[in-house]
């Protein structure tokens, strides 16, 4: 149990400090993936424009880790866009289909 608490509290610590929700809301999709490059997890393929729209994109915060008593999943720092492209919410998750 010891061991999980460490790996959970080690991966929460590091999504905090590297990312700051205010960093990202009301910037397009374009803007952050120029700042911070292309996503490692998307909801929907990107627009012909170039902006994702009601979609979310995902940064790993955490990678998937393997010990004793098995293995823990990936964790992501998520940014979801309107249908404008615009970020408006920012959560931390697991990606889709594991």
């Amino acid at each position: 149990m010891i061991i999980i608490t460490v790996i959970l509290t080690a991966c929460s610590s590091y999504s905090v400090s590297l990312f700051n929700e205010s960093d990202f809301i009301g910037k397009t999709s374009a803007d952050i993936t120029a700042e911070y490059g292309a996503f490692d997890c998307t909801s929907m393929p990107i627009g012909d424009d170039g902006l994702y729209r009601s979609a979310r994109g995902g940064y790993t915060i955490c990678e998937s880790q393997t010990g004793f008593l098995g293995t823990s999943p990936e964790l992501l720092f998520f940014i979801i866009f309107d249908e404008n492209g615009i970020a408006v919410e920012c959560e931390t998750g697991y990606r889709p289909g594991g």
